[in-house]
């Protein structure tokens, strides 16, 4: 559309400059344009007028479509096809985790080549994980920096749940790091119909880290202990013995699970270097990094979400879409962390004191 929009000025410009190029129409012998006998001067000094003030319009038309053909012209500059996803290819070494993922073999390459393309193709998906990277990946970071863990697992989360927090399968596993309530629970989140802190991001992020550590340690292989956060570490034990096979990338094992650790390499190869395989975003089209002041509460009754936006100078939305974990509209009695904008804890706390003030002077 833009490219005939050019086209069709283009041909306008040229005709326009070319009308306006021509000089005056002049006589016979080269002379001044005459008077026919019938004509008076002053006939022809309007025609004279009318053809500046035509001329003039024509120039001026012909100065704003110059304006928009540069626009256009830029428009067309900044559109960058991107190539078919055939013109990609997977790195030549692949490391996970500091651990080489064995490509040589072409069936280890043939899958990961199958999981890259996949992802390449789904151009919107990719997109979003990279406008998600931005609000979320600060926050696994820091706590794998803290933790002395690879970097990359946090590309984990992807595989997992494309970076969405608030994420459920089929089979009941919740938010990123999407953990069954028994591991979940297991790792530190509890739950029941007041709140679920599998879908508390920091809560959930340390479970899941912890967890990965200690199946590394037990596997001393970080793309087996991946294996196993996703069958469970029992069912790998079990493929273990029977296939006397201790290496991920030549055990047999369930479809999503064989598919699991590739998706994690693809994903690290990815956003990695988006813009290598055709993928462009600008800083200021991703998603605001995740900020907030987080409280530990201890409550001898329930606290109203509503109240605690008040007390911020918030609203409700926006305390509640800030813990997930939080199933009712309001903070259940007991010891809870709370999630609140950042800048706002000082405020919270003094509401806070007088409120308990409040509920120990009944």
């Amino acid at each position: 559309m833009i490219r005939k929009k050019v086209l069709v000025f283009g041909a306008v410009l040229f005709f326009a400059r070319f009308a306006i190029a021509q000089p005056v129409p002049q006589g016979s012998e080269g002379g001044t344009l005459q008077a026919k006998p019938a004509e008076n001067v002053h006939e022809q000094m309007e025609r004279c007028r009318k053809m500046e003030t035509d001329l003039s319009l024509l120039r001026s038309e012909v100065e704003s479509l110059q304006g928009q053909f540069e626009i256009l012209h830029q428009q067309l500059r900044n559109i960058q096809a991107r190539p078919p996803i055939t013109f990609y290819k997977i790195p030549p070494e692949v490391f996970l985790c500091g651990e080489r993922v064995p490509i040589e073999n072409r069936k280890v390459w043939e899958n990961l080549d199958r999981e890259f393309l996949f992802a390449l193709n789904s151009e919107a998906q990719v997109v979003l994980w990279m406008k998600r990277a931005g609000r979320y990946f600060p926050i696994i970071e820091k706590k794998l920096k803290e933790m002395g863990l690879p970097d990359d697992l946090k590309y984990v989360t992807i595989t997992e749940s494309s970076l969405r927090p608030s994420a459920v399968s089929p089979t009941g596993a919740a938010g990123i790091w999407q953990f069954i309530p028994s591991t979940g629970e297991r790792y530190g989140m509890r739950k029941n119909k007041s709140f679920d802190e599998r879908f508390d991001l920091l809560k959930a992020t340390e479970g899941a880290l912890a967890y990965l550590k200690g199946l590394y340690g037990e596997f001393n292989n970080w793309a087996m202990a991946m294996a196993a956060y996703n069958a469970g570490e029992n069912r790998i034990r079990r493929e273990i013995e029977l296939q006397r096979m201790s290496n991920y990338y030549y055990l047999y094992l369930p479809s999503e699970t064989e598919r699991y650790v590739y998706k994690v390499a693809v994903a690290k190869i990815i956003l990695s270097d988006p813009e290598r395989y055709g993928f462009r975003l600008e800083e200021k089209d991703c998603y605001d990094p995740l900020q907030l002041d987080r409280i530990q509460v201890e409550l001898s009754e329930p606290l109203s979400l509503v109240e605690v936006a008040k007390a911020v100078g918030s609203y409700y939305k926006e305390i509640k879409e800030m813990n997930p974990h939080l199933s009712e509209e309001s903070v259940p009695a007991g010891i809870h962390f709370l999630n609140l904008p950042p800048g706002t804890s000082e405020r919270f706390l003094e509401f806070y004191s007088a409120w308990k003030k409040g509920i120990e002077s009944r």
